[in-house]
């Protein structure tokens, strides 16, 4: 058997048993293949390392040799899920866009670009995601997100299709997330219970927050269990909502300090603006000025 081939049954089995030594061994067996085949299966082994620079130099010399269609569109795909990985969501949105649909690799490319478009998370995208996983027979996972997230953007019932499928598909966590996009009381409690049963704290003070809304009381246990889960984007959502509920300016320090985290410079911009109201007026305005000329600058 040819090094390429052993490489490739080495990479088939790191797939099945997540076992990282093989990525080394694999480095060794197509060191200095420059072919198409080689190229290709390297930047494989880069992305699964985090060396998403690498794989994406190794497909571009890769991408300048190839004639054949469906080799190119391979080294395209491959080329997106390194950008994805990254974080450059608009480059690989590009690159899966021209994906030809002749290609074998098309109907991968579309489902793809659909949990990018998700990724991207505004109403343009998630719509044209939706429109994606729609014309696929089988209803699925990313379908039913892009169902909860038009639901909390656009148009609320679509949280009921997103029930269907988490059902149909026996997915509890998805189930609760469907649920928590509902105003029913019923159906919150009922999210509440998975989310419990799941261990899942920070779902479980999310729906604590919701039902807080109608059931004042709960609003204590809400943020106590806000407290135990972590600093996640979601958390920092949930703190804002606090801080404008209830005035509580930890709150609003709190959902900053994550933010920053995570460099979400307009939402830095709009909290810095809210902090400056309540103390260190010219200081906090400053802030709020050098994080929107940042978020401007990462348009």
């Amino acid at each position: 058997m040819l090094d390429i081939e052993k490489a490739y049954k080495l990479y088939s089995d790191y797939k099945k048993t997540g076992n990282r030594e093989l990525l080394s061994k694999i480095e060794e067996l197509i060191k200095g293949d420059s072919s198409i085949q080689g190229l290709n299966l390297l930047a494989l082994v880069y992305i699964e390392k985090g060396k998403y620079d690498d794989a994406i130099n190794a497909l571009d010399i890769a991408l300048k040799k190839v004639k054949d269609d469906e080799d190119k569109a391979t080294l395209l795909f491959n080329k997106a899920l390194a950008l994805f990985r990254k974080g450059d969501l608009d480059s690989s949105y590009e690159i899966l866009k021209s994906i030809p649909s002749r290609t074998s690799v098309y109907a991968h490319s579309r489902r793809f670009l659909a949990q990018v478009c998700i990724k991207k998370g505004d109403l343009r995208h998630l719509e044209e995601a939706r429109q994606i996983l729609e014309s696929f027979d089988i209803p699925n996972e990313d379908l039913a997100v892009t169902y909860i997230l038009l639901s909390r953007l656009k148009d609320k019932s679509l949280y009921k299709k997103a029930v269907e499928i988490a059902k149909s598909i026996k997915n509890e966590k998805l189930l609760a997330e469907a649920l928590l996009s509902s105003d029913d009381e019923k159906e919150l409690e009922e999210a509440l219970e998975i989310f419990r049963k799941l261990n899942d704290v920070n779902g479980e003070a999310k729906v604590l927050y919701k039902l807080s809304l109608k059931k004042p009381e709960l609003l204590y246990e809400a943020i106590q269990r806000l407290e135990e889960s972590g600093e996640s984007r979601e958390r920092q959502t949930l703190l804002y909502e606090l801080y404008k509920r209830t005035g509580i300016l930890n709150f609003l320090k709190e959902a900053i300090k994550i933010a920053e985290k995570y460099n979400d410079y307009l939402f830095l911009a709009r909290s810095y603006v809210e902090l400056s109201k309540k103390e260190n007026e010219l200081e906090n305005l400053r802030k709020a000025v050098l994080f929107y000329e940042k978020y401007v600058e990462s348009l």
